[in-house]
């Protein structure tokens, strides 16, 4: 992946020994792969078709940034064009934070595919199998977190193609 730029997005993660405890929590490997089912298994949902793979790289930092999540539209009718504009400041960080988000979102996209939640279809699709029933009193984060995850896969398969999207994002693959 590279930005608009051009900068290659290329990067190791630090093994987990290196890794700070804020690290390691925020962005594990088990909590990536579950946005990646949710977005995944609502796309599917959406259009009919499992979700092209490099949207995953769009759902993760969108979904883990906070103030992204927050200022997500809740219908997905909503103009993709619209929002960008409507939430320039977030864009304009867009594609150093999806940039620096590829190693972790590549390491739980690698989660879900080994613990059976995630499947690629044709090899270039990905079909996720949610199998957790979160409870919403206990887990509000996490349950807002899946849902905004869940919301994305449909905004995307209502949206539009992937180029598009990341046209939009000022991202290239």
């Amino acid at each position: 992946m590279k930005d608009t730029q051009g900068v290659s997005t290329s990067m190791r993660l630090p093994n987990w020994d290196n890794r700070s405890w804020v690290t390691g929590s925020m962005l594990n490997p088990a909590l990536i792969a579950a946005t990646l089912v949710a977005t995944a298994h609502m796309y599917e949902e959406q259009s009919g078709d499992p979700m092209p793979w490099e949207l995953a790289f769009l759902s993760v930092p969108m979904v883990l940034h906070r103030d992204t999540r927050e200022a997500l539209p809740t219908r997905i009718n909503s103009h993709t064009t619209k929002w960008v504009a409507e939430n320039a400041a977030l864009q304009a960080s867009f594609a150093s934070r999806a940039r620096s988000m590829v190693p972790y979102t590549r390491e739980g996209m690698r989660f879900g595919l080994r613990t059976g939640s995630l499947r690629i279809i044709d090899g270039e699709r990905l079909l996720g199998a949610p199998s957790w029933k979160l409870n919403r009193d206990r887990d509000k984060e996490l349950a807002l977190v899946i849902g905004k995850a869940a919301f994305l896969g449909r905004w995307f398969a209502h949206t539009g193609s992937p180029a598009t999207l990341y046209a939009l994002f000022g991202v290239a693959p």
